[in-house]
This record gives structure tokens, C-alpha cells and sequence, in this order.
């Protein structure tokens, strides 16, 4: 049997699946918190675009997304034969869905720059969730 068809054989219970998705949360708004402050330092003028002129609003469009994804995880997990793969597919769909309102909703101050950044962090947002979700999901199950 491969790698990718071996079956998880161990569940993760309720308890561990909300201890990975809080120590995912905390690090995934960290990741996006400093990307929004940098970017800040380096181009000032974006945060007149509302989608970056507030932490605690990055740090909320952040975390609940990562409670979403970690009780689809779940899900995925408890009733699909590949949640791993399922999850990174539907990861990378949402992710790029997650771009169109940056960009086409009327938003006072909205630049090509400021929908970028605001895109970059839902970027970096994914690759920090998506990663510790599915290396914890994978070290706590024992699967490859």
C-alpha cells in the first residue's frame, strides 16, 4: 500500500483537534499581524484601504477562517478515505476565491498595491494554516 492510500488508522478526539487549531490560529495571526505591519512601515499610505487599517480586524479575518478550516479538517478526517488531499484541494480553491473581494469590492482608497498586500496575507494566512494543520494532523495520527 502507498503512502498516499494508507488509511489513518488513529483519530485525533475533540480536544486535539481544537489545541491544533488554536496553536494554528496563534501562529497564522502572528504570521499575518507582522505582514500587515510591514508592509505598513514600507508603503503608509495603504492603510487608508479599510481592509488594512485595523489589527484586531486582520487578527478576527483571520482566526475564524482557521476555526472553519479546522473543523472542516475534521470532518474531512472523521468521514473521507483522503482528508489530507481533500483539504488542500479545497484549501487552494477558498485561497483563491478569498482574492476576488480585495480587488473588485468598491472600497474607498483601494489601489492595486493595497488589494495586493491584502491578497499576500490571505496567502501567507493559507500557507501557515494550511502547513501546521496538516504536519499536526500527520504527527498525531502517525500518517504519512
Amino acid at each position: 500500500m502507498t503512502a498516499m492510500n494508507r488509511q489513518v488508522e488513529k483519530q485525533l478526539d475533540r480536544n486535539q483537534w481544537v489545541r491544533l487549531g488554536l496553536t494554528t490560529a496563534v501562529a497564522s495571526v502572528l504570521a499575518v499581524l507582522i505582514v500587515q505591519a510591514i508592509a505598513l512601515a514600507i508603503w503608509p499610505d495603504i492603510i487608508l484601504f479599510k481592509p488594512l487599517d485595523s489589527y484586531p480586524r486582520s487578527a478576527l479575518f483571520t482566526a475564524v477562517p482557521i476555526a472553519v478550516a479546522t473543523a472542516l479538517f475534521a470532518w474531512l478526517a472523521a468521514h473521507k478515505p483522503q482528508p489530507v488531499q481533500t483539504f488542500i484541494r479545497i484549501s487552494a480553491v477558498v485561497l483563491i476565491l478569498s482574492f476576488i473581494p480585495d480587488y473588485i469590492l468598491p472600497v474607498p482608497h483601494k489601489t492595486v498595491l493595497a488589494s495586493t498586500v491584502a491578497a499576500f496575507m490571505h496567502v501567507v494566512a493559507a500557507a501557515v494554516t494550511v502547513s501546521l494543520l496538516v504536519i499536526g494532523y500527520r504527527r498525531q495520527t502517525g500518517s504519512s
